[in-house]
This record gives structure tokens, C-alpha cells and sequence, in this order.
């Protein structure tokens, strides 16, 4: 992938965003102002509690004041070696009321 498991490189860019995007993920996560659950986590994918994909959305205020809602996508690994385990698939963010 783009940082080949280099972690500095990672955290080094991800700083950069954060400091040129105040409403970027990064821009966030490392100087907004709060962020807020506003849903429960939504499993899909069989029953309600062994669902393999699951959703939430998050709201977010940027350090200069602006909302954003970001909806995170989990999937749980349903293979070895991390049978069970989830990851983020993707993070999703909407400007629209928020």
C-alpha cells in the first residue's frame, strides 16, 4: 500500500492533512473540537448479533466551528488468522445538514 506498514510516514502525513484540512478526518481528529456518536451501531449481514457488517455515524465539530457527519463502515474478518476480529472499512463524510 502507500506506506508499506511505515508507520512514521503514515502518522507524518496524516499530520499534514490535519493542519491543511480542518475538516478532513485527520483535521478532526487532531484539533476539532468535539464528536458525538449519533446512532447505535447498525449490524447487517445475518442476525442482530453475529451481522459481519455493521455502520454508525459520528458527528464531528472542526476547530473553526463547522459540523460534519461521517458514517464508519466495520466488517469482521470471517477467515483466519483474524477470524472475528472487525476493521473499518470505510469512513464516509457528508456536508449535507452536517
Amino acid at each position: 500500500f502507500v506506506f508499506r506498514n511505515n508507520e512514521t510516514e503514515f502518522i507524518a502525513s496524516a499530520h499534514e492533512t490535519a493542519d491543511e484540512w480542518p475538516t478532513s478526518f485527520y483535521g478532526i481528529a487532531f484539533h476539532g473540537k468535539s464528536w458525538e456518536m449519533e446512532s447505535e451501531l447498525n449490524r447487517v449481514g445475518g442476525d442482530e448479533t453475529d451481522g459481519w457488517i455493521a455502520t454508525q455515524v459520528m458527528k464531528t465539530i472542526s476547530s473553526d466551528g463547522r459540523m460534519r457527519r461521517w458514517q464508519w463502515e466495520l466488517r469482521k474478518n470471517r477467515r483466519p488468522p483474524n477470524l472475528g476480529c472487525w476493521y473499518v472499512e470505510s469512513i464516509g463524510s457528508s456536508d449535507r445538514k452536517g
